[in-house]
């Protein structure tokens, strides 16, 4: 008798122990490093000028926007080698970019501009500090050729109906996504968010 309960007490103490927190982060992907985005366009919001007067009126008056994202490279396992660093490189290949408001409508082509994604080229070491800088195009010409950021216009003398009555600035939010792999070949993505206040600043 004494013994089954010894043995009880054994099975709980080891199950106690495995509950005992591996942190999500570490959990967060198979890999055996963290991709971390330290921040987007410097932790500040964008002004996107969904209008830009054109030099000649042959051309459509709109600019993509780009910004930059900060990103790091964090071991799972602080303790390494210089053939386990190498392995954990990360290198780019893609990101998406979605919008979302803070009033819940996001209908894409109504309530806000469609979805994208790009491609992206680089490679970050796994490091104990510092961050490496990805440029990307966060929203591209097109969408300030579509609904609904076209509406926001007011000094296209080009366009040809008036922007309906309603709010001078839509505020979105850019929900970014950024993906790439290992030189060991493990999948690692990343995401974090960017405001971006969209009018026609001129």
């Amino acid at each position: 008798m004494k013994a089954s309960k010894a043995w009880i007490a054994v099975v709980i103490a080891l199950g106690a122990s495995g509950c005992v927190g591996v942190p999500d982060y570490v959990k967060s992907n198979d890999a055996d490093v963290n991709l971390l985005i330290a921040s987007i366009n410097g932790g500040v919001p964008l002004q996107s000028d969904v209008f830009t007067p054109p030099s000649s009126p042959s051309l459509p008056g709109v600019v993509a926007d780009l910004t930059t994202i900060a990103v790091a490279n964090r071991a799972k396992n602080p303790v390494g080698n210089s053939t386990t660093i190498l392995a954990n490189a990360i290198i780019f290949d893609r990101y998406d970019v979605r919008y979302i408001r803070s009033d819940g409508r996001a209908t894409e082509g109504v309530d806000v501009p469609y979805r994208i994604t790009g491609p992206l080229s680089g490679a970050v070491d796994v490091a104990t500090g510092g961050t490496a800088s990805l440029p990307i195009e966060v929203v591209r010409a097109q969408a300030k050729l579509e609904a609904p950021l076209r509406n926001l216009r007011a000094s296209d003398p080009n366009l040809s109906v008036a922007p309906p009555g309603g709010a001078m600035v839509l505020t979105c939010i850019a929900e970014i996504t950024i993906y790439g792999r290992t030189v060991g070949g493990q999948a690692v993505s990343a995401t974090g968010r960017l405001q971006i206040d969209f009018a026609d600043w001129q």
